[in-house]
């Protein structure tokens, strides 16, 4: 038996590869820079959407994720001036943080159940101190990044949260102060917003997105908190199992879609192959990248399309006349690491009803 496995990072992929390889009978010890579970304090609690088939993605990673996933009962987006209600489809609501609503609670749970070892509040600012072989799943924190020298963009914004009785509800809005988008979500009574985009957000830029949720949706989320970030679309080449003598997962390892950023899908599945790497390199690299196949092609779009002139009049189109976009939708859905249960953008909006 090998010796101690160590883990960097205690969120969704390093929790997951934790809980595979200490029911395999390894020792196991996940390493946490924050001082509790969660992950980055400013980001949590936070709910997010995600297209999912939760009961699939228990089977594929061998962990029951499903009571951390709430389908959405309705959903709705502005593009420009014009809102749409959507079908939701697939889309689900998921909590993160350390409240027992959350999926990270749920994993954490599962884990010490299964006899792996936490050290919270321990940041390393050298993989020295760590074996080579070890699993660095340190999600969004920029430091890893820096230390690895992998391509990354930086996501800048602001968050917002408030509790709700709300029922599961999402809404979207694409605007031309943002060069990606404001959501909006809820799940477990809490409801969470983030406006980002990959380059500058000023504040006159949150003001403007602030009265335009208002108008569009009838939202006001108090205390709205800044925010910046690190992704793994910094190169059309990112993702990657193996960096430098370690075994990445979640973020880090480029299991995220490069076009929307959707990372939740691809954060679960990637631990499971975390996991593997330790004793089957060979197969889990394969698996890994059968899972990001369509990252490059994703990542070539997603750059056209944020160069064009007229970029929010294409994404109206695309709403209105989603049977013309079929082809691209199909090569933006399955970019979604793993994803491969239908085209995801095409059933949410082949329906779209136009509200104004």
């Amino acid at each position: 038996m090998a010796e101690k496995i160590h883990i960097l990072g205690a969120g969704l992929s390093g929790m997951v590869a934790a809980i595979t390889l200490a029911r395999q009978g390894r020792e196991v010890l996940v390493i946490e820079g924050e001082k509790k579970l969660g992950g980055m304090h400013h980001d949590m609690p936070s709910v997010h959407t995600t297209p999912i088939d939760p009961a699939w993605m228990s089977d594929q990673v061998g962990i029951d994720v499903t009571p951390a996933f709430h389908p959405i009962k309705s959903f709705h987006t502005v593009v420009g001036n014009r809102k749409y209600e959507l079908n939701p489809g697939p889309m689900h609501a998921i909590e993160r943080g350390s409240r027992k609503s959350g999926i990270d609670k749920l994993l954490y749970d599962q884990a010490c159940e299964a006899g792996v070892q936490f050290e919270f509040g321990t940041f390393l600012k050298d993989l020295r101190e760590i074996p080579l072989g070890s699993i660095i799943a340190t999600g969004l924190d920029a430091r890893m990044y820096d230390f690895l020298g992998i391509p990354f963009e930086i996501t800048r914004g602001f968050a917002g949260t408030q509790k709700t009785d709300r029922e599961p509800w999402a809404a979207g809005l694409m605007a031309p102060y943002t060069k990606d988008y404001f959501y909006a979500n809820c799940a477990n009574n809490l409801m969470y917003g983030l406006f980002f985009s990959r380059g500058q957000v000023k504040i006159q830029t949150l003001e403007a997105c602030k009265r335009d949720i208002k108008e569009k949706f009838d939202l006001e989320l108090p205390n709205w908190e800044y925010f910046t970030g690190r992704v793994p679309t910094g190169s059309a080449r990112n993702p990657r199992l193996f960096h430098d003598g370690y075994v990445l997962a979640g973020t880090l390892s480029g299991a995220m879609d490069p076009g929307a950023l959707f990372g939740i899908h691809g954060a679960i599945l990637s631990g499971k192959l975390a996991a593997m790497a330790v004793d089957n390199p060979e197969r889990a690299l394969e698996e890994f990248k059968e899972m990001n196949k369509y990252y490059r092609i994703s990542y070539y779009l997603r750059r056209f399309f944020s160069r064009i002139p007229g970029r929010l009049a294409v994404m109206d189109f695309n709403m209105r006349h989603p049977l013309f976009s079929y082809p691209l939708m199909a090569l933006t859905s399955v970019a979604v690491p793993g994803y491969r249960k239908g085209i995801w953008n095409y059933e949410i909006m082949k329906n779209a009803k136009r509200i104004n």
